[in-house]
């Protein structure tokens, strides 16, 4: 048995909350390793003080005291508590990233250029698409006189289509 699995059944194994036979693998397991055993004399320990501990009673008085207290209503607080989750951590840091950037871009004082620069890489996407759609109507119209001939050699080559007999 090793000694992850084993921290977790020493406080039931404490408690007298085990079945024999985790109590026999727990006991195996005490003898053969000390860091679980120093680790069992532990909690045996500070359960031992937790036990010593007073049990106080709350007086009838502090008792109606406390019921007294009225509920304060909560009004609406803006809070930004949400900007810490671990979920929105990446999002942020995109955002900062972009941010980044179209500062730079803004406060640049080659705007000019820049804007130049984009621009021409637009018109270069736009005339590679044109190209691509050429090429692909181009394509189509050659195949289309084949239409029909590819139809039924794929039909005769279909394997779920069943032979007559």
């Amino acid at each position: 048995m090793e000694c992850d699995r084993m921290e977790v059944m020493i406080s039931p194994y404490l408690d007298g909350d085990l079945s024999a036979a985790e109590k026999a693998a727990v006991e195996a397991h005490l003898h053969d390793c000390p860091q679980c055993r120093e680790m069992l004399a532990l909690l045996r320990e500070v359960s031992t003080s937790l036990r010593a501990f007073p049990e106080f009673e709350i007086s009838p008085d502090l008792q109606r005291r406390l019921l007294a207290i009225p509920e304060q209503k909560r009004w609406f607080r803006f809070s930004l508590d949400f900007l810490v989750r671990p979920a929105l951590q990446p999002v942020l840091a995109a955002a900062t990233v972009l941010l980044t950037v179209v500062s730079f871009y803004a406060f640049s004082p080659q705007r000019g250029s820049i804007n130049k620069s984009i621009e021409r890489q637009f018109h270069l996407g736009y005339q590679t698409i044109g190209k691509l759609y050429t090429r692909a109507e181009s394509i189509t119209s050659s195949l289309a006189g084949y239409k029909d001939n590819l139809m039924v050699t794929l039909q005769n080559k279909n394997p779920l289509r069943r032979e007559e007999e």
